[in-house]
């Protein structure tokens, strides 16, 4: 293609296109105009908002502070005695009950160690496994050779025998 055809195609495009409209000045600040509106707006919502909360901490205190008043100072002193010997009776009833727990799991831990078994079932259980693995892949005359007091060994005799 040389260069007067392709000037001469760009020109039929632009014809087929259209003239492209101008923006106006108008437009660009009607834009700018909608979002410092925008942005107005969110600022003074944000403000609506801060200032009810504002108002509402300051209206309703959440845990007011109980204004104590003491008349007789003896009589303050022995119900500070009396929530003394009440904390103390809890704390105890506490390490009881600390104590009841880490004896259960003592009992819990004993109970586990001893259901493994001893270490000759341990090791019986081992050679089953290993057995039985043997024998799922098919390899009967290992498994009788070296597993062959297993119940794995007898299922391998019996599949040599069919």
């Amino acid at each position: 293609m040389n260069e007067q055809a392709l000037r001469q195609l760009l020109s039929n495009a632009d014809a087929a296109a259209g003239a492209v409209p101008a923006i106006s000045d108008d437009l660009v600040s009607s834009v700018r105009l909608r979002l410092r509106r925008r942005r107005q707006s969110h600022a003074a919502g944000a403000s609506v908002v801060l200032c009810a909360l504002l108002a509402v901490v300051l209206l309703v205190r959440v845990n007011p502070r109980p204004q104590v008043v003491v008349n007789d100072p003896s009589k303050a002193r022995r119900e500070l005695s009396l929530i003394q010997i009440q904390a103390d009776s809890q704390a105890v009833t506490v390490k009881r009950l600390m104590e009841y727990q880490h004896s259960l799991d003592v009992r819990e831990r004993a109970a586990r160690k001893s259901d493994r078994g001893q270490p000759l079932d341990r090791i019986q259980q081992q050679r089953e496994n290993a057995a039985r693995l043997l024998t799922h892949d098919g390899e009967y005359r290992r498994v009788i050779q070296l597993f062959p007091e297993t119940n794995w060994a007898a299922i391998a005799r019996r599949r040599l025998q069919t």
